[in-house]
């Protein structure tokens, strides 16, 4: 259940008895002048301007704050005469110019959050948070005696002064990305700031009274203020106003959220402020695969935007997604889940939720669902039918006893092994590529629609016979452990991976043309089939070179039923034919022999036919 907790905030955080904001008027030409400060972003490829705006309409320009001299060091924020447009410009040490335009952004009479960086190879211009607009740029400002001025900027001698008022004006000498700006929009710059060591100017105008705005960051570059400038209580999300909290009872939760810059400054208060969170898109609760140990994930639910969320290797017994109905993305997996509730999640399309307890899964509302990975869970049934978009499929280790996947034409890959599944049917996959259904109870399987399979495991089931001679793209095949008599892979021309262990095969033909490519080492392995005798390949010579795994009564030859030994090499003097005890014979039919040349060489083969 979601809990929201409301604060009114009177005493700030930084030891001063109450929060202030400037308000300037343009009649009165107010302004705030800090010298030099261009220096501290000099020869810098990266900077960030940002602040709180309330503006008003004016008959001319209004300048927000920045630089700016119009010739080698611009770096700006500009409101254009009558109207909510905003001009964002850099200017390097070139004298070339670089601006975001953006039309009808501002909300006049209103509070709002702008934020202008600088990569080195682009300017991004932000309100609240969210990216307006982008343009490439590139150079440096060497100048280093430019003034950084708030609510007015230079043009030609004259000036554009801000009808309006400021708070929280930031410096930076490094791009903020999106999470970082919206991280501490309402919040204060502390010292466990991820960025504050790229603090360079912080002027929270918090002073009240007097003539100088303090410069709070470690370079002291206060300003002076000039004109009728008025100290007002803030009223911006600084000020004594009503702070929505969302309730976070899980300490490591919330400590990731204050670390990343979604809390609201004060460490293990089980909240954070939700003006911090509702706009974040991305969630990775993961700390590179090792999890935070998170057990609960109460307030997830006002994470309105988010679109993507990694909560995989946690302690979650339980996770409530109802409300994030943005989520395109949710992978939960490895944690002790025994149920979840995706039913209001219809744009999610990928679902990952492995390693779990689910013994239950309804997906039949997420019909944009194009991966579904589930397994080691306890599912017994599973409807896809609704799932027509699905290309992924992956729901091994569970308990399924059948499985309809009638309704998923684009599915191209599939891994159901070790279920109790006593048929499948793929019939309308016909894109299928990779399949996965070993440890099952299948007694048959048809391939005959599947012919863009390249990886097929069916290891552990009960088949008898297998066709796979128009599945010609197969590189990959594993049937281990199974009651195949006969295999037939003339065909597969593309083969490179056998291993058929362990069956009751008499037959075996490899003779496709593309022996040489098996890998030599543990891509082939035919053990355990005591009664065969002889496996038809491409090239003897090349079959007993390759280290392949096979039985020692089992011989290679380019043609198993013909009763004579292979004559690649007529020249080859015949001296004996002994049997496995050594004992000269010319032997019987389905008697392992072997031949003793001159050369010698010893050959093994089975004799087919007889006359004894």
């Amino acid at each position: 259940m979601k809990r929201i907790f409301t604060i009114l905030f009177l005493i700030p955080l930084i030891g001063i008895s109450q929060d202030y904001q400037l308000d300037f008027n343009s009649a009165t030409l107010d302004y705030v002048e800090i010298p030099n400060a261009s220096s501290v972003i000099a020869n810098k490829t990266e900077f960030t301007i940002s602040g709180w705006v309330n503006p008003q309409m004016d008959a001319s320009h209004s300048g927000f704050f920045g630089f700016r001299n119009n010739s080698d060091a611009d770096f700006f924020l500009l409101q254009l005469q009558n109207s909510t447009n905003v001009e964002a410009r850099f200017r390097n040490s070139a004298g070339i110019n670089f601006d975001v335009l953006a039309n009808s952004i501002l909300d006049i009479d209103q509070w709002q959050h702008l934020a202008f960086t600088y990569d080195g190879s682009y300017i991004r211009l932000y309100k609240n948070g969210i990216i307006i607009d982008s343009t490439a740029a590139n150079g440096t400002i060497t100048q280093t005696t430019q003034s950084f001025n708030l609510g007015m900027l230079d043009y030609q001698g004259s000036a554009f002064h801000l009808n309006g008022s400021l708070d929280e004006i930031r410096l930076w000498d490094v791009a903020l990305s999106p999470s970082e700006i919206i991280g501490w929009i309402c919040s204060p710059i502390y010292l466990f700031h991820p960025n504050y060591n790229n603090l360079m100017g912080y002027w929270r105008l918090n002073d009240g009274q007097g003539t100088i705005a303090d410069d709070q960051s470690a370079n002291g570059n206060n300003g002076t203020l000039t004109g009728g400038i008025q100290w007002q209580t803030s009223t911006s999300c600084f000020g004594p106003i009503v702070q929505p909290l969302t309730y976070v009872p899980d300490d490591n939760f919330e400590n990731y959220l204050e670390a990343n810059g979604m809390g609201d400054g004060i460490a293990l208060n089980d909240s954070v402020f939700t003006a911090n969170i509702y706009t974040v898109t991305s969630l990775d609760l993961t700390n590179n695969f090792s999890g935070l140990n998170i057990v609960d994930l109460t307030g997830i639910a006002d994470f309105i935007n988010l679109d993507t969320l990694e909560c995989y290797v946690n302690q979650l017994t339980s996770l409530d997604v109802s409300d994030n109905t943005a989520l395109t993305y949710l992978n939960c997996s490895n944690n002790q889940l025994t149920s979840i509730d995706i039913s209001n999640n219809t744009a999610l399309t990928y679902l990952y939720c492995s390693g779990n307890l689910l013994s239950n899964l309804d997906v039949s509302n997420n019909t944009s669902l194009t991966t579904l990975f589930f397994y080691d869970n306890l599912l017994t049934s599973l409807n896809v039918s609704n799932n027509t978009a699905l290309s992924q499929l992956q729901c091994g280790d569970n308990q399924l006893t059948s499985l309809d996947l009638n309704s998923n034409p684009l599915l191209s890959s599939l891994g159901c092994g070790s279920n109790n599944l006593p048929n499948l049917d793929i019939s309308t996959n016909t894109i299928l590529t990779n399949l996965s259904c070993s440890n099952n109870q299948l007694t048959s399987l048809d391939l005959s629609q599947n012919t863009s399979l390249t990886y097929l495991s069916f290891s552990s089931n009960q088949l008898t016979s297998l066709d796979v001679s128009i599945n010609t793209n197969l590189t990959d095949l594993t049937c281990d452990g199974n009651l195949l008599t006969t295999l037939d892979l003339s065909q597969n021309t593309s083969l490179t991976y056998l291993t058929c262990s362990s069956n009751q095969l008499t037959n075996l033909d490899l003779r496709n043309g593309n022996n040489i490519n098996i890998s030599p080492f543990g891509g082939f392995n035919t053990t355990n089939n005591t009664n065969l005798y002889c496996i038809d390949v491409d090239n003897v010579s090349l079959s007993n070179m390759n280290f392949w795994n096979f039985d020692s009564w089992t011989s290679f030859s380019i043609n198993c039923s013909v009763s004579a030994i292979d004559d690649m090499n007529e020249s080859k003097k015949l001296i004996k034919i002994i049997d496995v005890l050594g004992k000269n014979k010319n032997g019987v039919k389905y008697e392992p022999l072997f031949y003793i040349y001159d050369d010698g060489t010893v050959e093994k083969t089975i004799i087919f036919e007889s006359d004894n």
